[in-house]
């Protein structure tokens, strides 16, 4: 596949980092304020707050291997600019099925519309890293650094599907939830440990 020139790597990472940081924003932006100016009003909205709090972090966690993930990469191809296009896709519904969710914290359906959003999102990261790694494949120290990464990402996605099926057999719906912020740090800390090896 041929590599496009008229969107540039840093352009495509440029257009990533407003729409990460619109959604982001929108997310607090969707917080319910307290009925009453009262510690009590304030934690009747605690489910709604934890499910603010996870997406952020899982948000920032998603941030932060993208870049990452495109640091030493030095080539993009049509495929990896509509893998990134899908993932923002879903990951621009992270707001609404954020409020949802903390609307609806023990209702399966909310939940597990959120984790379906999430996990979709999972699934084209690592599509967009498999065609980064085909577009980068010929230079050496980037495809090691790539399939090890994208080896992780299995792990990840095998986490939130375990994840589910124990809430599923818990009858704990929110645990689908929460285990999506654990599928999201073992990435995290698998490139920062390629970049340290690759960088030094």
């Amino acid at each position: 596949m041929r590599e496009l020139n008229a969107v540039t790597k840093e352009r495509l990472v440029s257009f990533t980092d407003a729409v990460f940081a619109i959604i982001i924003t929108i997310l607090v932006l969707d917080l319910e304020m307290p009925s009453e100016p009262t510690f009590a009003a304030l934690w009747e909205l605690r489910e709604s707050f934890f499910a603010y709090a996870v997406s952020f972090f899982w948000l920032g966690a998603m941030w932060v291997n993208l870049h990452n993930q495109w640091h030493t990469a030095t080539r993009i191809t049509t495929r990896v600019i509509w893998h990134t296009i899908i993932m923002l896709f879903f990951v621009s519904l992270v707001p609404y099925v954020s409020r949802f969710a903390g609307t609806h914290f023990h209702d399966f359906f909310a939940q597990g519309l959120y984790w379906a959003v999430s996990t979709l999102a999972s699934v084209n990261i690592m599509a967009q890293g498999y065609a980064l790694g085909y577009a980068n494949r010929e230079d050496a120290r980037y495809l090691a650094s790539a399939r090890t990464l994208n080896h992780w990402m299995w792990v990840d996605l095998a986490v939130k599907i375990l994840g589910f099926l124990v809430a599923l057999a818990l009858n704990e719906p929110t645990v689908a939830m929460a285990v999506i912020l654990v599928g999201a740090v073992i990435p995290s800390v698998v490139i920062r440990y390629l970049n340290r090896r690759f960088e030094g």
